[in-house]
């Protein structure tokens, strides 16, 4: 029999194969995020929090609007705020966290985009990103408070 015989069980078992490594990635971030820990960009490793301020921004974003390429939208938009009481009815704001890699050492900012509703926080997205995009914003927030 010829390749071709066999090219759609081929097909289906890459499809299969790939389908549980994405499912197994998606577990260890959400069992990662649930000890407080994100997954290193670099190097995948288990990265727990460096710092134990939480930075908060508002972004003038409401309700279900999206928007693309979230690092660049997010840094150039992001103002700082001091408590969550500063969020408008309505609008999300994001809360960041600095996190230092244990094995390659490097920093990355952990980002939540989220709405405030009745006390509650809904979360619209969350990011990690490279610490050296935000470093003057959460520079600029700690000289602001």
């Amino acid at each position: 029999m010829s390749f071709t015989y066999y090219l759609p069980f081929i097909i289906f078992a890459v499809v299969v194969i790939a389908a549980i490594i994405w499912g197994a990635d998606i577990v260890r971030d959400v069992l990662r995020a649930k000890r407080g820990e994100i997954t290193c960009i670099s190097c995948k490793a288990a990265v727990p929090k460096s710092s134990q301020r939480e930075y908060l921004f508002l972004i003038p974003v409401s309700f279900s609007d999206q928007y693309d390429n979230p690092e660049s939208y997010l840094r150039s938009h992001m103002k700082p705020i001091m408590g969550k009481d500063q969020i408008p009815t309505g609008q999300r704001a994001c809360k960041a966290e600095v996190y230092r890699c244990p094995q390659c050492g490097k920093d990355q900012v952990g980002i939540i985009d989220f709405l405030q509703v009745r006390g509650e926080e809904y979360t619209r997205g969350s990011y990690v990103f490279a610490y050296e995009s935000f470093r003057t914003l959460l520079e600029a927030w700690e000289n602001q408070f």
